[in-house]
């Protein structure tokens, strides 16, 4: 017959102390996991909750101007740099954002697209926020025909 080894009580209570080892490194793992999920998801809700409220300010500059002039002057106090093309540029929110306005204008109507961007995820180029302001603005060349008479 084949002999039976029992195993003794210190080599249980070294199994036992295995299995709880490996059970809290398990949950450990799970908890980590877990807040390190709910810190990407406060970044993306600060950044989401940010580019509201800046693209919502730079509309209602858009949208309280008169003139193309006044808008411009108005979005470069605000702290939007101009480059060529109708375009503005803003990083806010301690540099962890970054804003593009490109504006247009036809005619009469005024067009800005403003889109807020992560400048920490360069992996991920798509826009936190959009949104497409439309403002009819006065004619700059009548309003210096009306002040000429």
């Amino acid at each position: 017959m084949k002999e039976r080894t029992r195993l003794s009580s210190g080599n249980m209570l070294l199994l036992e102390l295995l299995f709880a080892l490996i059970f809290f490194s398990l949950s450990l793992s799970v908890t980590l996991s877990v807040f390190g999920q709910a810190y990407v998801l406060s970044r993306q809700a600060e950044g989401k909750d940010l580019a509201v409220a800046e693209t919502n300010d730079v509309a209602e500059i858009i949208r309280s101007a008169r003139s193309v002039s006044e808008i411009d002057s108005l979005l470069t106090a605000r702290g939007l740099s101009a480059d060529e093309g109708g375009r503005y540029l803003l990083s806010y929110g301690d540099d962890k954002y970054n804003m593009i306005v490109t504006t247009s204008l036809s005619g009469k109507l005024y067009t800005a697209d403003i889109a807020c961007y992560d400048s920490n995820n360069a992996s991920d180029p798509a826009a936190i926020y959009e949104l497409k302001v439309e403002h009819a603005v006065k004619d700059e060349a009548a309003k210096e025909g009306e002040n000429g008479r």
